[in-house]
């Protein structure tokens, strides 16, 4: 594991069309020296690694993929289930608009209750 994050020993050299160089110089430091007031911080940054797969950092084992089967003989009751599932996504995204709508109506309704109120009690001369 030492061997992947690098270690202390090994030299590494910041090319100097690199932003981060760039906002070091620009910022007082001086090349081959360390970081911090009295300049003991490190001097090479640290070593990376282009990690490539995507399942996380502590992970070691690959997990077994789950292999769906596939059913030619049962497509028939499929294709109604699919058919049934897309139905009641259409009819859940119709039903929250509607519920957006009467929340929306609800409020308007209140404004103007708010409005009437406000306008039978008010005095006009104020």
């Amino acid at each position: 594991m030492e061997d992947r994050l690098g270690s202390t020993n090994s030299t590494i050299a910041i090319d100097s069309s690199n932003i981060g160089f760039q906002l070091l110089k620009k910022h007082g430091w001086k090349e081959g020296s360390g970081l911090g007031i009295s300049e003991q911080g490190r001097i090479e940054p640290v070593e990376t690694y282009v990690k490539n797969n995507k399942r996380g950092l502590g992970a070691d084992k690959v997990k077994k993929k789950i292999v769906k089967p596939d059913h030619s003989d049962a497509s028939k009751g499929n294709s109604q289930q699919e058919h049934s599932q897309k139905k009641t996504k259409a009819e859940n995204a119709l039903s929250k608009r509607m519920k957006k709508m009467e929340e929306i109506e609800k409020k308007m309704q209140e404004k103007e209750f708010e409005r009437a109120f406000f306008r039978e009690f008010w005095p006009e001369n104020v």
